[in-house]
């Protein structure tokens, strides 16, 4: 088995690196996740009252392979939902670099890589590494990509009994961005949901103190997202008579023009500590400024959470406490035009207010807050059973739910039990 996974990987670089090779593993993950709502419309692109195995489900096969004490190359691929249509599921390529160690504190990485960033970024695929059934998507879904093709370093210190680290990443992805459109809006869009692709390049760096068995990280990125088409700054408001107008949400429409932008500046800084109370208690939390540029109405944000656990023998429960809220630009935008028509006998009074619900639902924006209590269970140190309930409590708007066709979300909540088995091998 080993030789002929060291003839696929000789393949795969292309050099005979067969003679070097000291040593090759192959290793997996999985997880079998059940969710469901007690609401009709999605959360999450897949969550209702009917059930989904989609928002959870991944499984990987990650290939190592020692060429010298001081090169290596890793290689995973992963098999989830697609992450550019609401259809089928994706084959796709998570990992593949190359890492070199010169020496015992540096490390040098070159190829596909996921971006260094929150408290569990990395292994976040790997429900066995973490008690909670998922990860909070209010802190989780707010970098611009979670992998890039690019160059990474760390640097690590030894301080007494603590372990300094300090990691630095530049690289370039492509990505989409999703939007759901209530209406359709002939020669425009359809109804339903709609993916922008767009470029995405990112750096940063992110320091990490090791302290007995507490984590405490802060990390500084930026990125650009550069889209194939112009995306829109603002949407002017046009007056017809007093007290009756709309807004411009596309050139189509009368008006002075909407103003746009290709290259979109997003700035993030994270804050996050997972620390011991005693008696088998831990407090986990993370913090995360999300600074958008260039438009009024991309996803400039602050989100958080805050969880708590305890370890009892085989078991773990937990509590957590999340929020997402985007800055006041976006959602002031979002609320004038979800309360933006004009009456029945304005001409074209139909598709000018069909215009405010799309231009609505084109803005990315967040008000929502969520808990969540659950347990996890270790059947064996490669697997775990998994339990959650959440109540998800949308304020004015969620971009992460698909509004209906008949109205909007506005103060609602969404209850999701979650059930999963997560494993490795």
């Amino acid at each position: 088995m080993k030789n002929r996974l060291a003839l696929m990987l000789a393949a795969i670089l292309g050099v005979n690196a067969l003679p070097a090779l000291a040593e090759v593993s192959i290793s997996g993950f999985g997880t079998i996740g059940y969710a469901r709502s007690d609401q009709s419309f999605a959360y999450q692109r897949f969550v209702d009252n009917g059930g989904t195995f989609k928002r959870d489900s991944a499984f990987g096969v990650q290939l190592d392979a020692q060429l010298t004490p001081q090169i290596a190359v890793t290689v995973q691929g992963k098999v989830a939902p697609s992450m550019s249509s609401d259809n089928g599921w994706d084959p796709t390529l998570a990992w593949a670099f190359v890492s070199w160690r010169p020496t015992n504190d540096w490390l040098v990485r070159l190829g596909k890589l996921r971006v260094p960033s929150y408290l569990n970024a990395e292994n976040m695929d790997v429900g066995t590494t973490f008690d909670m059934a998922r990860m909070p998507p209010e802190v989780y879904s707010t970098t611009p990509t979670a992998d890039f093709i690019g160059a990474s370093f760390n640097k690590s210190w030894n301080l007494d009994d603590n372990e300094l680290n300090l990691d630095g990443y530049w690289g370039k992805a492509k990505s989409d961005w999703r939007f759901y459109f209530r209406d359709t809006l002939p020669g425009v869009q359809n109804a339903g949901p709609f993916y922008w692709p767009i470029d995405i390049e990112s750096k940063g760096l992110l320091l990490t103190l090791l302290r007995d068995e507490n984590t405490y990280r802060v990390g500084v990125h930026k990125a650009v997202a550069t889209v194939d088409k112009p995306f829109p700054v603002t949407f002017p408001y046009v007056a017809i008579m007093p007290g009756v107008g709309y807004y411009q949400v596309a050139d189509s429409l009368p008006g002075p023009g909407v103003p746009t932008t290709q290259n979109i500046d997003i700035g993030i800084v994270n804050l996050g500590a997972d620390v011991g109370l005693g008696n088998d208690f831990r407090l986990a939390g993370e913090y995360v400024r999300r600074v958008v540029k260039n438009t009024d109405i991309g996803p400039d944000t602050q989100s958080a959470y805050l969880s708590l656990r305890k370890r009892i023998d085989k078991w773990t429960p937990y509590v957590t406490y999340a929020v997402l809220r985007s800055q006041s630009k976006p959602l002031e935008m979002q609320r004038a035009l979800n309360s933006s028509s004009v009456p029945a006998f304005i001409p074209g009074a139909a598709l000018v207010n069909a215009s405010q619900r799309a231009g609505a639902d084109g803005i990315i924006a967040y008000d929502q807050y969520s808990t969540s209590l659950g347990v996890s269970y270790a059947m064996s140190p490669t697997s775990k059973l998994k339990a959650d309930w959440t109540r998800v409590h949308i304020g004015d708007v969620s971009s992460m739910v698909d509004t209906p066709a008949n109205g909007g979300v506005r103060r609602q909540d969404i209850n999701i039990l979650s059930l999963s088995y997560n494993f490795v091998f």
